[in-house]
C-alpha cells in the first residue's frame, strides 16, 4: 500500500509516500504547481467559474447545479459538462499542470447529479448522437477523459465520488469504459465522523471488486476553516484507515487544509498506543507499520 498527504498547500508533509497538492479546488481558486509534488485538479466543480459565467451552469429539472440548489444539496457549483471554451481551457491548463509538476489527479469529472444537464446546447448534442440518454451522458464523460489523457504525459488518476451502484445513472460515469485511461483511480470517501467504519470498509471492498485499475480512497482529517470540535477523532481515522485497508485497497490519502493539521494527525495516531495494538489483529499490517515510521519523525 502507497500513503499519501493532501493539502490545500503547497507543503510536503515528512512521512507518506507522496504528497497531492490541491491546486484547483472546486472552489474555483488557482495555485502553481510544485514539481515534487502530484497535482490535483477539480474540472467541472468551479465557484468561480460558475460566478462569473452562470450561464455555463449545469441545468435539470431539479434545479440548477448550485450550492443553492436543496433538492440535491452541492457542496459547490458545477458547471455544464459540454460549454466548449470550458473544455478547450480545462485542457490546457490541466497540461500546464502535468507539465510542471509528477501528474494529475482529476475530481469532478463528471455531470452533476440525476437529471443533468438539460440546457439547449446538451439537449441538442443528445438529440443528434441518436444515443439514450444515459449513453449520451456516459459517452461525454468518456471522451472528455480521453482527451485529457492525450495531454497528461505522467501519472492520471481519476476522482469518483463514493457511489458503486449509481454512478452510471447520477453523474455519467462507466468504471470500465475509464479505466483505459487511468494509472488508478481515487474514490472519496470524505466525512467528518467515521464512527461506523463498517460503511466506508463496505466502500472499499465493493470499489475494488469493481475497479479494473489500483484503487486508492481518500480520508478527511482536516478541512478549511473547520471546528476541530468536529472533525474526525483519531481514533476513528486509524480504525477506518485499518479496516478499509484490510480490504485490499492499493492505498489511502489523508485530506486536511494545512501540512501543519497533518503533522498533529502524526503525532495522535502515534500517541495511540493501545489502541493500535488492539488493531494487530485486525488484518492490515500496512497501516500499523507506517504509523510505526511516523514514531520517528515526530518522536
Amino acid at each position: 500500500m502507497r500513503f499519501g498527504s493532501y493539502v490545500f498547500e503547497p507543503k510536503k508533509v515528512p512521512g507518506f509516500d507522496f504528497d497531492l497538492f490541491r491546486v484547483k479546488p472546486e472552489v474555483g481558486r488557482r495555485q502553481p504547481p510544485q514539481p515534487d509534488m502530484y497535482s490535483n485538479v477539480a474540472i467541472f466543480g468551479d465557484n468561480v467559474t460558475a460566478r462569473n459565467h452562470p450561464e455555463w451552469v449545469s441545468q435539470s429539472e431539479y434545479g440548477p447545479g448550485l450550492r443553492t440548489n436543496e433538492r440535491q444539496n452541492f457542496r459547490w457549483d458545477i458547471l455544464c459538462h459540454t460549454v466548449p471554451e470550458f473544455r478547450e481551457e480545462m485542457l490546457n491548463y490541466i497540461e500546464d499542470v502535468d507539465r510542471r509538476s509528477m501528474g494529475v489527479w482529476l475530481n469532478s469529472i463528471h455531470f452533476a447529479d440525476y437529471g443533468h444537464c438539460i440546457c439547449p446546447r446538451c439537449k441538442e448534442k443528445w438529440q443528434k448522437s441518436g444515443l439514450s440518454w444515459l449513453e449520451w451522458r456516459k459517452k461525454e464523460v468518456t471522451e472528455y477523459i480521453a482527451q485529457v489523457r492525450e495531454r497528461v504525459n505522467k501519472e492520471l488518476v481519476i476522482g469518483l465520488l463514493p457511489d458503486p451502484v449509481n454512478s452510471y445513472e447520477r453523474f455519467g460515469i462507466d468504471f470500465d469504459a475509464l479505466a483505459p485511461y487511468a494509472d488508478a483511480f481515487n474514490v472519496v470517501m470524505f466525512s467528518k465522523t467515521y464512527a461506523t467504519p463498517w460503511y466506508w470498509e463496505m466502500l472499499s471492498r465493493a470499489f475494488k471488486k469493481l475497479l479494473k485499475k489500483p484503487v486508492y480512497i481518500s480520508l478527511y482529517v482536516y478541512g478549511p476553516g473547520d471546528n476541530p470540535k468536529e472533525v474526525p477523532s483519531p481514533e476513528e481515522l486509524l480504525m477506518v484507515s485499518v479496516r478499509c485497508g484490510r480490504q485490499g485497497i492499493d492505498g489511502i490519502l489523508y485530506l486536511a487544509d494545512k501540512a501543519s493539521q497533518l503533522v498533529d494527525f502524526q503525532k495522535a495516531l502515534v500517541d495511540k498506543v493501545e489502541l493500535r495494538q488492539r488493531l494487530k489483529n485486525y488484518g492490515c499490517p500496512e497501516v500499523l507499520e507506517l504509523v510505526e515510521r511516523w514514531e520517528d519523525i515526530v518522536g
